[in-house]
């Protein structure tokens, strides 16, 4: 035999077994269920709720997949260092002081809150004091100690401050948290979005190095964070470039469509609350998503619904829309089994979908003034 047919030999045969291993450690070490334990978890850290995540943590010592448990033990200790034994290092956002400095003080609100077991215990009067000492002590602010007392919470000093520095800034109250997002690298770009009822010519603005990102990344360590949002004034979305490839069906549909529904609904229907806002750009996708994405899609509602509070608008959403869904495709409420859905064809869900979606609209044409649908 000779040298060279010998190594295509050995080559096939190394192909072989490590197709064989791959499809051992996928079949039989519960590759799927693993997946989705780990998946549920970080949906449920980037949701805010610590105290689950790491009492669920304590009873699972390991995942029964390798592929899966080796990721689970990595986020497991990233996990543990920030919230129990806080002997994370953490590592300055950037060259900037007051930034730096602006940022470790919204991080350790971050902690403090998402440690408290009811998010009805959460406050910000903390946060707030701490930066009104801060800027006072650091000479940041002409104005005196009573005027900036009575005007942080509106975030505008810490915003002129901030952009001094030459940074991009956005506030927000999500989920029961004071957000903060800073950023020092943007690129813009213009697409033309079809819709079920109008074509949108919309500016995006990629955020393509970000300094601190918002409450949930930090509560996942960096397994959640949000993708983008919208600003109807200006007729722009805002765009976390590192969540997406944008040659991706995930940036067409789950970005630029769910993203674009928000400023049309946000200019058509002023008064409609956060969680129908986020409702109808969730039915937008799956109207949209096909096979390659539709399922992983569902999974993620799947794992990050919760009906318990209404004002945490993506997981109040994301319950009512699988159930709507569970509904009209499988004649049952919530369907959480994920394996149940991926024997549906994707243009079932798709017209299921589609259904929802125009249920909404006729509401909508009847009271346009409409504060809640779900």
């Amino acid at each position: 035999m000779k040298k060279k047919t010998r190594r295509v030999i050995v080559i096939l045969i190394g192909v072989v077994v490590s197709l064989f291993l791959f499809r051992t450690f996928y079949r039989n070490f519960d590759f799927e269920n693993d997946k989705q334990t780990l998946l549920e978890l970080k949906s449920k850290a980037g949701a805010g709720e610590i105290t689950y995540v790491l009492d669920e943590m304590g009873g699972i010592e390991s995942l029964s997949n390798p592929i899966i448990n080796f990721a689970y033990q990595k986020w497991k200790e990233k996990m543990y260092a920030r919230f129990i034994s806080k002997d994370e290092i953490i590592e300055s956002t950037s060259d900037n002081k007051i930034v730096n400095d602006i940022s470790t003080i919204y991080r350790e609100y971050w902690r403090r809150q998402l440690l408290k077991e009811s998010p009805k215990n959460r406050t910000d009067s903390m946060l707030y004091q701490t930066l009104s000492e801060y800027l006072m002590a650091n000479h940041l602010t002409i104005l005196s100690k009573d005027s900036l007392s009575k005007t942080i919470k509106n975030d505008s000093e810490l915003k002129r401050i901030i952009e001094s520095q030459g940074f991009k800034v956005n506030f927000k109250f999500r989920n029961g948290f004071q957000e903060l997002y800073i950023w020092d690298k943007e690129t813009i770009h213009n697409y033309e979005v079809v819709l079920p009822k109008q074509t949108i010519n919309t500016q995006v603005v990629f955020i393509e190095n970000h300094l601190l990102n918002g409450y949930d990344y930090y509560a996942s360590c960096g397994s959640s964070q949000v993708g983008g949002w919208a600003v109807k004034e200006s007729a722009t979305l805002y765009c976390n470039k590192e969540v997406y490839d944008i040659n991706s069906e995930t940036f067409r549909v789950s970005y630029l469509k769910h993203e674009s529904l928000h400023f049309s609904d946000l200019n058509k229907y002023p008064h409609l609350s956060s969680s129908d806002l986020e409702y109808r750009s969730k039915v937008i996708e799956l109207i949209y998503c096909t096979e390659e994405t539709i399922y992983d899609r569902i999974g993620e509602f799947i794992n990050g619904a919760d009906i318990t509070n209404r004002s945490y608008s993506h997981a109040y959403a994301n319950y009512i829309l699988i159930e709507n869904l569970s509904k009209l495709l499988f004649n049952s409420e919530f369907k959480s089994d994920i394996n149940q859905w991926k024997k549906v064809p994707v243009d079932k869900i798709n017209k299921a979908a589609s259904l929802l979606y125009q249920s909404s609209e006729d509401r909508l044409k009847k009271d346009n003034g409409l504060t809640e649908l779900i």
